[in-house]
Protein backbone atom coordinates (compact mmCIF):
# COMPACT_ATOMS: atom_id res chain seq x y z
CA UNK A 1 0.00 0.00 0.00
CA UNK A 2 1.22 3.68 -0.39
CA UNK A 3 0.90 6.74 -2.34
CA UNK A 4 0.82 7.04 -6.17
CA UNK A 5 1.44 10.79 -7.21
CA UNK A 6 0.57 11.47 -10.22
CA UNK A 7 1.67 14.87 -12.21
CA UNK A 8 -1.50 16.99 -13.48
CA UNK A 9 0.55 18.74 -16.61
CA UNK A 10 4.32 17.57 -16.87
CA UNK A 11 7.42 19.35 -18.14
CA UNK A 12 8.80 15.95 -18.96
CA UNK A 13 6.52 13.02 -19.97
CA UNK A 14 9.10 10.84 -18.43
CA UNK A 15 9.18 12.02 -14.82
CA UNK A 16 4.82 11.97 -14.49
CA UNK A 17 4.41 9.77 -11.60
CA UNK A 18 6.66 9.44 -8.18
CA UNK A 19 5.38 6.84 -5.65
CA UNK A 20 5.98 6.32 -1.89
CA UNK A 21 5.02 3.44 0.66
CA UNK A 22 3.33 4.55 3.24
CA UNK A 23 6.17 4.87 5.79
CA UNK A 24 8.22 6.79 3.32
CA UNK A 25 5.11 8.84 2.75
CA UNK A 26 5.10 10.32 5.69
CA UNK A 27 8.38 11.83 6.05
CA UNK A 28 8.19 13.37 2.41
CA UNK A 29 4.79 14.79 3.42
CA UNK A 30 6.19 16.07 6.78
CA UNK A 31 9.13 17.65 5.00
CA UNK A 32 6.90 19.49 2.03
CA UNK A 33 4.65 20.84 5.11
CA UNK A 34 8.21 22.42 7.01
CA UNK A 35 8.85 24.00 3.68
CA UNK A 36 5.40 25.57 1.97
CA UNK A 37 2.12 24.62 4.64
CA UNK A 38 1.57 28.18 4.70
CA UNK A 39 1.32 28.35 1.18
CA UNK A 40 -1.44 25.62 0.38
CA UNK A 41 -3.22 26.07 4.04
CA UNK A 42 -3.78 23.71 6.45
CA UNK A 43 -7.10 21.79 5.38
CA UNK A 44 -4.89 20.96 2.08
CA UNK A 45 -1.78 19.86 4.11
CA UNK A 46 -4.14 17.08 6.45
CA UNK A 47 -5.77 16.10 2.91
CA UNK A 48 -2.48 15.00 1.66
CA UNK A 49 -1.94 12.56 4.41
CA UNK A 50 -4.47 10.34 2.35
CA UNK A 51 -4.70 8.92 -1.07
CA UNK A 52 -7.94 10.07 -2.29
CA UNK A 53 -6.90 12.55 -5.31
CA UNK A 54 -6.21 16.11 -3.30
CA UNK A 55 -2.45 17.61 -4.44
CA UNK A 56 -1.15 20.95 -5.36
CA UNK A 57 -2.63 23.14 -7.63
CA UNK A 58 -0.44 24.20 -10.62
CA UNK A 59 -0.21 27.50 -10.10
CA UNK A 60 2.03 26.55 -6.57
CA UNK A 61 4.21 23.57 -7.40
CA UNK A 62 6.99 26.06 -8.22
CA UNK A 63 7.08 28.01 -5.09
CA UNK A 64 6.46 25.00 -3.15
CA UNK A 65 9.03 23.57 -5.05
CA UNK A 66 11.26 26.60 -4.76
CA UNK A 67 10.96 26.43 -0.77
CA UNK A 68 11.59 22.78 -0.60
CA UNK A 69 15.09 23.56 -2.37
CA UNK A 70 16.36 26.43 -0.06
CA UNK A 71 15.14 23.64 3.23
CA UNK A 72 17.08 21.44 1.74
CA UNK A 73 20.14 23.03 1.17
CA UNK A 74 20.02 24.98 4.37
CA UNK A 75 19.44 21.83 6.57
CA UNK A 76 19.40 18.58 4.71
CA UNK A 77 21.71 18.33 2.09
CA UNK A 78 24.71 16.83 4.17
CA UNK A 79 22.18 14.14 5.91
CA UNK A 80 22.01 11.01 5.35
CA UNK A 81 18.46 10.14 6.09
CA UNK A 82 15.62 11.94 7.41
CA UNK A 83 12.75 10.96 10.37
CA UNK A 84 10.49 13.90 11.42
CA UNK A 85 9.16 11.61 14.57
CA UNK A 86 12.39 11.16 16.19
CA UNK A 87 11.77 14.10 18.60
CA UNK A 88 7.95 13.45 19.03
CA UNK A 89 6.65 11.80 22.02
CA UNK A 90 3.53 10.87 20.57
CA UNK A 91 5.35 8.64 18.26
CA UNK A 92 5.49 4.95 19.87
CA UNK A 93 9.52 4.05 20.06
CA UNK A 94 9.00 1.03 17.98
CA UNK A 95 7.92 2.66 14.70
CA UNK A 96 10.13 5.61 14.62
CA UNK A 97 12.71 3.55 12.51
CA UNK A 98 10.21 2.77 10.31
CA UNK A 99 9.68 6.40 9.04
CA UNK A 100 13.10 7.02 8.45
CA UNK A 101 13.87 7.92 4.89
CA UNK A 102 17.20 8.40 2.77
CA UNK A 103 17.39 11.82 2.14
CA UNK A 104 18.26 11.88 -2.07
CA UNK A 105 14.41 10.83 -1.96
CA UNK A 106 13.33 14.21 -0.96
CA UNK A 107 15.39 15.68 -3.46
CA UNK A 108 13.96 13.32 -6.01
CA UNK A 109 10.65 14.89 -4.76
CA UNK A 110 11.29 18.37 -5.08
CA UNK A 111 12.28 17.60 -8.77
CA UNK A 112 8.60 16.01 -9.46
CA UNK A 113 6.81 18.65 -7.71
CA UNK A 114 8.67 21.32 -10.23
CA UNK A 115 8.29 19.11 -12.79
CA UNK A 116 4.50 18.11 -12.16
CA UNK A 117 2.67 20.81 -13.28
CA UNK A 118 0.27 20.61 -10.16
CA UNK A 119 -0.36 16.38 -8.74
CA UNK A 120 -2.95 14.31 -7.41
CA UNK A 121 -2.22 11.79 -4.75
CA UNK A 122 -3.95 8.47 -5.49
Amino acid sequence: MGMDVTAVNPKDPDNHYFRANVWGWRGIHAFMSMACSDLYGQELDVKMCYNDGEGIPSHLVEACADRMQDLYNEEFKDLETFNPFIDDPTCPANLIPAYTIDVKRLQTWINFVRNSGGFEIW
